[in-house]
């Protein structure tokens, strides 16, 4: 059994290093889902694959550079015909932002096209629920508190990923992480201490608590993109592509 993990982006919310915003693409037998589908994430995903075969989108919280690409998604699927349900799952109002995002950016589209090719949202809590072929949950984390963090949990196909979304270093990581045999956990900074975000210093100071195997570092910031060569850990890039 083999998961196919493709970083389709891996940068923060201002595209430092001219990484895309957050978007990455798991896909095992019968099962192919996103986590999180920020602004910019249309063109890489085209670049990448048919976006049809996607069955389904984790949201790990709401920031534009974590759902905005969204409308994007589903209007393009909608003009390419696509027949195939599409789920999306995610916090408690992420399908009353999604719309709202959508019908100021396309109020000629959204409010007045009705989308027939089933589409469906879920509140993602931590209790498992099958999204995309995978079992996900959501867990919550510490991030800007306005934006309903959580880290998600995806079993799938025998593997268990984890991946932080966005938040500094608090003990509700180690859960998220727990028994996981990748964690995909920001890095925004190198060593500059932020209220909202995860330095690569943090991580490591705590790296002995988090009970996983693999750690694959995304949403990097300008700060930690000048440190590369320093890391210990693994830094994702765009387009990379991991098999479990």
């Amino acid at each position: 059994m083999t998961v196919k993990i493709r970083f389709l982006g891996t940068g923060n919310a201002f595209a430092d290093g001219g990484r895309s915003h957050a978007c990455i693409h798991l896909e095992a037998t019968g099962a192919s889902l996103l986590l999180d589908c920020g602004g910019s994430s249309l063109p890489a995903i085209k670049k990448a694959m048919n976006p049809e075969t996607i069955q389904a989108v984790a949201i790990s919280h709401l920031h534009g550079d974590h759902f905005g690409g969204i409308p994007y998604f589903l209007m393009e699927q909608y003009f390419a015909g696509r027949k195939a349900p599409l789920a999306i799952g995610g916090p408690r109002e992420l399908q009353q932002r999604s719309t709202r995002a959508g019908e100021a950016l396309y109020k000629d589209f959204f409010g007045k096209i009705t989308i027939d090719y089933g589409l469906s949202f879920v509140t993602l809590r931590e209790t498992p629920v099958t999204l995309g072929g995978a079992e996900v949950s959501a867990h919550p984390v510490k991030h800007v508190a306005e934006s309903d963090p959580h880290g998600l949990r995806v079993k799938i196909d025998g593997k268990l990923i984890a991946y932080s979304g966005d938040a500094r270093w608090s003990e509700e990581l180690v859960t998220v992480a727990r028994g996981a045999d990748l964690f995909i956990c920001e890095s925004t900074n190198f060593s500059k201490s932020d209220p909202a975000h995860l330095s690569y210093k943090d991580l490591i100071a705590n790296r002995a608590s988090l009970d996983c195997g693999r750690i694959i570092l995304t949403h990097l910031g300008r700060e930690a993109l000048a440190h590369l060569a320093e890391m210990e850990l693994e830094p994702a890039q765009d387009g990379m592509l991991v098999s479990l």
